[in-house]
């Protein structure tokens, strides 16, 4: 089926995963007539189809411009009806449908429009079923309502998070530091399900060329499990075991590429999110380049955060905590559960005290870009949240580092589980 989509406003480039086959598979229930609304309703994704029944179907148009429509369509009596409906499409949870009677002639061979909203956390996904006969359209809204819906659903929740994910990636390229832009560039993976329980792995690479940022994205290995788990990062010989069954895609390490060595800086999103890497050669970082490309990983990684406030999907809801200093305390634990789901607990934090200005640039400082900070100013404390770091290791040389580099009160380390409590 062909659809028109187009990239969020303000991103460079769209999701690379269309949601082809899963869409096609709707369709032969439903028809082809579909649009996606996302955040403030504008439309994203159609099908050139839906034209015929609603002109101003196009990218760009929005769910204000679909309700003048069809309270211009539908016949009079149909307008507390229509009211009723839309009341439920603001309320509803999951799906809302529902078939409406037209004006005479308002469409040709159609007397009948039947409506399916499909509601999401980011906006709308809206299929419209045409007819003429009214048991066979409340037949294609039962089918639609009461079958499995999960792989349309999950399709097009990752086709709107890589979405959001670009637009959250071009302020990185617009950020990039210009000595590293011919040199380097921006590395991710992401994965797509696909039969028998098994992950098909996409390279993406974002490369400067002809005075522009070019993207790429190749097909990479087919492994076993979840998607999900492409985007867990740990610190090689880190505390734990991943238990994904997915190759461990990230690394603070180099590699070789070529003739050269290149060093691989991971880039994260607070913090919490694994964005994907920067690959520089060796040469690049001399004359004070490793300190120029530290200082940008540690910035953007932050900088990023209030981008990402504005997007409404779950993959980045943790960032609604951030604040002007960092992570709000009560982002804790749903903090910790995405950094380790199952042993979240027993991750371990560093609180300190003293948060001035001055005493928490210092804790930033030293700190890993992988390791969300947290800040109370009302109690003058704040944390370290340790990702995929022992209580031994916690005890005996995390707290020694940064007592020797901050001027901030350092407390010993203590588990989210334990810090929750009250301990």
């Amino acid at each position: 089926m062909i659809l028109s989509h187009r990239p969020l406003k303000g991103a460079l480039f769209g999701s690379a995963f269309l949601p082809g086959d899963e869409l096609e598979t709707l369709a032969k229930v439903s028809g082809s007539n579909m649009a996606l609304f996302y955040r403030s309703y504008e439309v994203i994704l159609s099908s050139p189809p839906l034209r015929m029944i609603w002109p101003d179907g196009i990218l760009g148009s929005n769910i204000a411009r679909f309700r003048d429509f069809m309270e211009e369509a539908v016949a009079p009596a149909e307008k507390m009806h229509l009211g009723e409906f839309w009341k439920r499409a603001d309320t509803e949870k999951e799906i809302v449908s529902d078939v409406f009677l037209l004006r005479a002639g308002r469409l040709k061979e159609t007397s009948l429009l039947g409506l399916v909203f499909l509601i999401f956390s980011w906006g709308r996904f809206l299929v419209i079923v045409p007819g003429e006969n009214l048991g066979r359209v409340r037949e294609v809204l039962a089918a639609l309502s009461l079958s499995p819906m999960g792989e349309v659903r999950s399709a097009l929740e990752r086709w709107v998070e890589d979405s959001e994910a670009e637009f959250v990636l071009t302020q990185l390229m617009e950020r990039f530091p210009s000595e590293f832009v011919g040199p380097s560039g921006f590395f991710r993976k992401a994965g797509v399900p696909v039969p028998e329980n098994q992950t098909q792995i996409f390279d993406i690479s974002y490369v400067y060329r002809n005075k522009r940022w070019q993207r790429d994205v190749v097909e990479g290995e087919l492994v076993a499990g979840s998607s999900e788990g492409v985007f867990a990062w740990k610190r090689p010989g880190g505390y734990g075991k991943d238990s994904s069954g997915l190759p461990q895609v990230f690394r603070e390490r180099g590699v070789k590429v070529g003739n050269e060595v290149h060093i691989r800086f991971s880039v994260f999103l607070g913090g919490v999110f694994p964005l994907g890497d920067i690959p520089v050669p060796i040469q690049a970082l001399a004359n004070g380049g490793l300190l120029r490309m530290n200082r940008f990983i540690r910035e953007i990684s932050m900088e990023l955060v209030p981008r990402a406030q504005s997007l409404t999907s779950n993959h980045f809801r943790f960032c609604r905590f951030w604040t002007e200093s960092g992570f709000s305390l009560g982002g804790l634990e749903e903090i910790a559960r995405i950094l380790d789901p199952s042993n979240w607990k027993n991750l371990m934090v560093l609180p300190f005290w003293e948060t001035g200005p001055n005493s928490l640039a210092e804790v930033k400082a030293a700190c890993r870009v992988s390791d969300p900070f947290f800040v109370d100013p009302a109690k003058n404390m704040g944390l370290l949240l340790l990702r995929d770091c022992s209580e031994w290791y916690a005890r005996n040389v995390v707290v020694r580092h940064f007592r020797e580099r901050v001027s901030a009160q350092v407390d010993s380390p203590v588990s989210v589980g334990r810090f929750l409590m009250g301990e």
